[in-house]
């Protein structure tokens, strides 16, 4: 096979195997990170959204199973309202050498033999973060009720 044969042939199987990797990917893919969503900018502060539905777990269990991880995560309880399921939290980081407050809202809800847990998290204008990140920190909210 010439060379530019065997660039051609190679150039087609990496593409392929890069699409498959990329379907296999998709396919593997939580329900928790299918679900999430980033509206806003770097500019004007971002507001980052998720969900799922984990079954066999009632929402009492889950209320109490993500309000003690919150607890022992560090982040800071701000509010809670058992009977409607919902969980303000607040993480602090630093910006620009200043403390800032980072809002998550987390809401567990009735849904079939189990729960629906959303996740809501918040940030200012200006404030660097990454989309891998805000999804597995989000995920974890949901990964702590599945165990």
């Amino acid at each position: 096979m010439s060379k530019g044969k065997w660039m051609k042939f190679s150039s087609a199987a990496l593409l392929g195997l890069a699409i498959m990797f990329s379907a296999d990917a998709q396919a593997e893919k939580m329900p928790c990170e299918t679900n999430y969503k980033q509206e806003g900018s770097f500019f004007s502060g971002r507001r980052f959204t998720t969900w799922e539905e984990v079954a066999g777990v009632a929402p009492d269990k889950a209320f109490k199973l993500v309000y003690a991880d919150a607890v022992k995560s560090g982040l800071k309880i701000v509010s809670t309202d058992k009977e409607m399921g919902a969980i303000s939290l607040e993480q602090n980081q630093t910006l620009n050498g200043a403390q800032v407050s980072l809002p998550w809202n987390v809401l567990v809800e009735e849904s079939g033999g189990g729960s629906k847990i959303s996740v809501s998290k918040m940030t200012p204008s200006g404030y660097a973060t990454g989309q891998d990140y805000q999804i597995k920190s989000m995920c974890a909210v949901i990964e702590t009720v599945r165990k």
